[in-house]
């Protein structure tokens, strides 16, 4: 079995690889475009600018209030309100004359910049400092609010001149500022983008660190068809919009019809190829099987006849009676080589399809009589009882070779599988122009299962050369090709013990009396 799937594993693989290839080949995308609704985007980044831009306002006015809180309001007001307002991490106020202050929330382990003016305090930590020019203390600015950066670009600098020589400095937190604005945006998005849901559009609107605020529509793919930004004082979020996409997908017929066929032109030539190569590997085994036992069926022979011939060589002059019965021995086994010849021959000349059958007129119960009275001895000495009921005496028209090795194969397979059952009965007649002979015995019976395989060659009930019983498994698949050729049957009858046979031959009437006939 092995060696066969090696023939159509890689037929059905290959088969598999057109198909998918082909199919492949075949396909075609279409890929369908709907641009997304530009007004209403628009809109809403008209509506998420102003949110931003007042949300800017109103940070700024209260940081704005931290620097009135400390110079006009009640004292210690301004460090209440520091902790309070999202952001702001640490306040200092420089000024031209006096000394310098610096509010911060309690508790904090956070490091932050340092900020200084220069060719004041030497920062313990340069790089990372904020050195502010003199000057501003020094003068009126023309722009008393500017924003400063830092080294660390998660703050920045607020700074304010309320009066000229003091200087107050805002150190704002840009992620807190950002997470907050976040948190607010979360909610107030969800009535501008209800009407770009219905719609069915593809939108992201995100933060400036990157991550999604919001997002509504079926998953994206590819860069975005659209990106809308929205500058706020603490970076720039972005609206992303992609236009709809619907992807149809057909195949080429042609193609595809050509790719199945080769496919199924492959798999069906690989099945071909897989059930001839294992017919060849059963029939190599077969034949193989059939030679070891033609070896043991002609062996046997031999083997008797060279005993029986020296036997009867030293009995001769002294026990003539003796002698005669291993000549007689010898006789037997002389005609069973013959038959297994006769079927070797049969098979051989079927095979190249060269069997001939030539009716010639003949007396079938003569034929009949004479093959079972060269099987008698071998039968009898085997307890075996034979009944017989013979009454085919007419001349009929048929091949009477052919018919006396249908007969012997017959009575040879109750030789060989029905020795146990003591008891044949044989009996033929002519029935309106055709033969019908009956063998029956007492023996083990045919399996069901093995009712019909035991006429294809080589097949026996038990299909292994040691089974108990010698035998080509041949006789009945001649026997039934020779049945077949002469426009008969020969099938196995059911019975409720042993096995019985049931040749049913065309017999028409001749008025000659030569019985020779002859298979070539």
């Amino acid at each position: 079995m092995r060696p066969a799937l090696v023939t159509i594993l890689p037929m059905l693989a290959a088969a598999v690889l057109v198909m998918v290839g082909g199919e492949r080949i075949a396909r075609r995308d279409v890929e369908t475009r709907t641009p997304a609704d530009r007004e209403r985007l628009l809109d809403l980044a008209d509506s998420l600018r102003a949110e931003l831009l007042r949300l800017d306002q109103i940070y700024l006015s209260h940081l704005d209030g931290l620097s009135d809180s400390y110079l006009y309001g009640k004292p210690g007001q301004a460090l209440t309100e520091v902790p309070a307002i999202t952001g702001v991490r640490r306040m200092r106020i420089f000024r031209k004359i006096g000394n310098d202050t610096q509010i911060a929330p309690p508790f904090t382990t956070e490091r932050l910049p340092e900020i200084e003016i220069e060719k004041r305090k030497r920062p313990l930590d340069p790089s990372t400092a904020v050195i502010l020019e003199a000057e501003l203390l020094e003068k009126t600015l023309p722009q008393p609010k500017f924003w400063r950066s830092t080294p660390d670009p998660n703050f920045r600098l607020y700074c304010n001149q309320p009066e000229p020589g003091i200087l107050i400095v805002l150190i704002i937190d840009l992620s807190r500022v950002r997470e907050a604005t976040k948190a607010h945006l979360t909610d107030w998005l969800n009535s501008p983008l209800t009407p770009l849901r219905e719609a069915g559009e593809r939108v992201d609107i995100d933060s400036p660190q990157g991550t999604a605020v919001a997002s509504i529509g079926p998953p994206r793919h590819g860069p975005a068809a659209l990106i809308l930004p929205a500058r706020t004082l603490f970076g720039d979020w972005q609206i992303r919009a992609w236009d709809s996409l619907v992807l149809s997908r057909s195949h080429d017929t042609a193609t595809l019809t050509a790719a199945s066929a080769v496919a199924l032109l492959l798999a069906g030539s690989g099945v071909l190829l897989f059930s001839q190569h294992k017919r060849a590997l059963k029939l190599a085994a077969e034949r193989v099987s059939f030679v070891n036992r033609v070896s043991h069926e002609l062996g046997t022979p031999l083997t008797n006849l060279s005993l029986n011939l020296d036997l009867a060589t030293e009995t001769l002059t002294d026990r003539p009676a003796d002698a005669r019965h291993r000549l007689g021995l010898v006789a037997e086994e002389i005609e069973r080589l013959s038959r297994l010849v006769a079927n070797v021959l049969t098979f051989s000349r079927r095979e190249r399809d060269t069997l001939e059958l030539k009716p010639v007129s003949c007396i079938p119960g003569e034929t009949i009589r004479r093959t079972l009275e060269s099987f008698r001895p071998a039968l009898e000495r085997r307890g075996i009882q034979i009944e017989a009921s013979i009454s085919s005496n007419e001349n009929a028209m048929l091949d009477a070779d052919a018919l006396s090795q249908i007969t012997g194969n017959l009575l040879s397979n109750v030789e060989k599988y029905a020795v146990e059952g003591k008891w044949l009965h044989i009996e033929s007649e002519l029935q309106d122009g055709f033969l019908v002979l009956e063998i029956h015995d007492r023996g083990p019976g045919i399996p069901a299962a093995a009712r019909q395989r035991i006429f294809k060659p080589f097949e026996r009930v038990h299909n292994t050369t040691n089974e108990g019983a010698s035998g080509t498994g041949l006789g009945l698949a001649i026997g039934r090709d020779l049945a077949q050729r002469m426009g008969g049957t020969l099938e196995l009858l059911e019975v409720a013990e042993g096995a019985a046979f049931r040749l049913r031959i065309p017999a028409p009437p001749s008025p000659s009396t030569d019985s020779h006939a002859t298979i070539a």
